[in-house]
């Protein structure tokens, strides 16, 4: 009960500090660099957190149910800066819910993924180079299917990926990208050392390899939104056929200012961990604050 209170208080306080400082910036565009482009030597920053619940209670009721109770809290952070042909770009997203299900407390979103751009743009701005570092964790533990066992935690694993290339934009709402990349791999907990496919009693593998990146971003219907992208790792020790992947894909609808709808379906590949294709699929309703 204590980490679904926490979760409401820092809904609250989002809340209360969005009706502060909502309106001052507002920021449409799918590319912030994009928008950081139109006043160049400026920063543009925008900040936004969502909750969304699910709650069911019974009692007597002979159709059968089991009491729930199920919270996610998010919060997105981004800037971006222009300066001649130099761009940056910075991404926080954060994401953590917990549900509970007839008195069973159970993990259902976690997620840490900061991720750095750097862009020298080309008299053709349609073409950049570009330096990308990204990192991805969890805050929480993380249970087996029947709450026993603890499959990951904060650091275990962690991704840190590094890669060095060239980006085609060829309009604000899709972006490709390749280069040739470093993967670190670090578990911080060595007794889950091989389910990340490290050697036993070892916290970090380096891999490299190449990355390819897709990325799209458009309203497909008025107050809908569509966020899509892929990004693969090949590494040059691995068959081809073992590429990893994640395909992630996000239908956000507005219903007014703040309340939204959202359904994520989300495919994994990375056959170190499991050789079969993960899938996640969310559908939520929930209240959106935005802070910048």
């Amino acid at each position: 009960m204590k980490k679904i209170l926490l979760l409401l208080t820092i809904s609250v306080l989002f809340g209360l500090f969005s009706q502060s400082v909502a309106g001052k910036y507002s920021l449409k565009d799918s590319d912030i660099l994009a928008e950081a482009s139109k006043e160049p030597g400026t920063w543009v920053l925008t900040f936004r957190g969502g909750l969304n619940g699910t709650q069911a209670s019974f009692r007597d009721w002979q159709g059968g149910g089991v009491n729930t109770l199920a919270l996610t809290t998010s919060a997105v952070f981004q800037a971006a800066y222009r300066q001649g042909q130099f761009g940056y770009s910075h991404l926080t997203n954060l994401r953590y819910g917990q549900a509970k299900i007839d008195g069973d407390y159970r993990k259902t979103d976690d997620l840490i993924n900061v991720r750095n751009q750097f862009r020298y743009f080309f008299p053709n701005e349609a073409w950049s180079g570009l330096l990308d570092i990204n990192f991805q964790s969890q805050f929480d533990i993380g249970r087996d299917k029947d709450n026993l066992i603890v499959i990951s935690e904060f650091l275990s694993p962690a991704y840190i990926t590094e890669t060095l290339g060239i980006t085609y934009k060829p309009a604000n709402f899709f972006n490709a990208s390749f280069g040739l990349s470093l993967k670190q791999t670090i578990v911080n907990n060595t007794t889950l050392s091989e389910r990340y496919g490290l050697a036993a009693g070892k916290n970090f593998k380096n891999e490299a390899g190449a990355t390819f990146i897709l990325n799209y971003q458009q309203d497909i219907w008025e107050n809908i939104r569509l966020t899509s992208s892929l990004e693969t790792f090949t590494s040059v020790d691995q068959a081809i056929d073992r590429t990893d992947f994640l395909f992630s894909n996000e239908l956000s609808a507005s219903i007014n200012k703040y309340l939204s709808t959202n359904f994520q379906f989300v495919m994994l590949y990375n056959a170190d961990v499991i050789e079969k294709i993960q899938m996640k699929q969310v559908l939520s309703v929930g209240l959106t604050f935005r802070f910048l």
